[in-house]
């Protein structure tokens, strides 16, 4: 269901690396929210955790045009965490997802975007 890769980079090198990635291979930082903070301020106390939303405006346009309802599973997420010391990136997989949720026409647009974002987190790792 997901994908996850160990990186041999520190944390916030991987984020960085991973942001710079995404713009490259034509896809929008919309937002990092960095949830070890978000958790800090509540007394939680987490390793780096930060949560990267990603999209593509064509292939939003096209899912979203195949059928609204597909937007709650937008935009993609890739997730840069620190566990035990080592860096991690984990993504949701498109084909898994549209699959589980039984989302009809987008299978193609689905494939793409997860070879293009698996290529993304292979880079940064």
């Amino acid at each position: 269901m997901n994908l996850t890769l160990k990186s041999k980079k520190n944390f916030e090198q991987a984020l960085e690396d991973l942001q710079m990635k995404v713009t490259e291979n034509n896809f929008r930082v919309l937002h990092v929210h960095n949830v070890r903070e978000t958790l800090k301020e509540k007394g939680f106390e987490i390793e780096n955790y930060s949560i990267v939303e990603v999209c593509n405006a064509k292939f939003a346009n096209e899912v979203l045009g195949t059928n609204k309802e597909y937007g709650v599973l937008m935009p993609c997420k890739i997730n840069v965490y620190s566990d035990k010391g080592e860096t991690f990136l984990s993504m949701p997989l498109p084909s898994v997802m549209i699959e589980k949720f039984q989302m009809k026409g987008v299978d193609e647009i689905a494939k793409t975007v997860e070879e293009i974002l698996i290529k993304v987190m292979e880079d940064s790792v």
